[in-house]
Parts: structure tokens; C-alpha cells; sequence
């Protein structure tokens, strides 16, 4: 592979470490009045610096749980899906999320809960 090769691969793979889409998480705390239903997430997977050091993502505050979910309590293990765009102005018809946040840890969604 040549040099300008592995410069772009690497390019590629920094940006693509970026981009969130489902990831697993555990449940910190859980708010069933809320409309829709939310809840405060650890993300489990870590994010690798270019030093390789470790790192924990941010929490994830607020995070709605769609309908098919049920009741969470805190320690379970959920699945993750990032919205392509910011979620803030959601509404039942279309809309322009107006922001340029795209891939974001704060417009996560919880869509299902694993049974470990």
C-alpha cells in the first residue's frame, strides 16, 4: 500500500470513529413520566485516541425510549440508535432540524433492551 494510500485510509477511519449509529449502553437512571419516556445513559463501548489511550464517551442525558421498549430500571443493557440529524424539533410532520449536529451522542434514541 502505498504512502498517499494509508494517509487517506486513515483519514477515512478518524472520520468514520466519529459517526455514531447503534451502540450498546447501560441504563443510569430512567424517567417514565417524561413524554416520551427517558433516560440517563452510559455508552459501553470506548473511544480510542491516537495516542490508543482509553476513554469513556460522555453521558448521555435525556435520552427518549420508544414506546416498544417498557419499563427500565437502572443496569440494563440497551441498544442505541443515533438519529442522522438533531432530534430537538421532532414533531409528527416533517420538519428542518435546523441544526448542523449530524451523528450526535445527544440524539440517541433507545430502541430495545438485551436480555444478558
Amino acid at each position: 500500500m502505498s504512502a498517499e494510500s494509508k494517509f487517506v485510509e486513515n483519514i477515512m477511519k478518524n472520520i468514520m470513529l466519529q459517526i455514531h449509529t447503534n451502540l450498546p449502553a447501560r441504563v443510569v437512571s430512567y424517567n417514565a413520566s417524561a413524554k416520551p419516556p427517558e433516560a440517563d445513559i452510559e455508552i459501553l463501548f470506548m473511544s480510542k485516541s491516537t495516542n490508543g489511550e482509553l476513554n469513556k464517551y460522555p453521558m448521555v442525558q435525556s435520552a427518549p425510549c420508544l414506546r416498544h421498549v417498557g419499563p427500565l430500571v437502572k443496569g440494563d443493557v440497551v441498544l442505541v440508535s443515533v438519529a442522522e440529524r438533531a432530534m430537538d424539533e421532532l414533531q409528527k410532520v416533517p420538519f428542518d432540524p435546523g441544526m448542523r449536529r449530524m451523528f450526535n451522542l445527544n440524539d440517541a434514541v433507545i430502541t430495545g433492551v438485551f436480555d444478558l
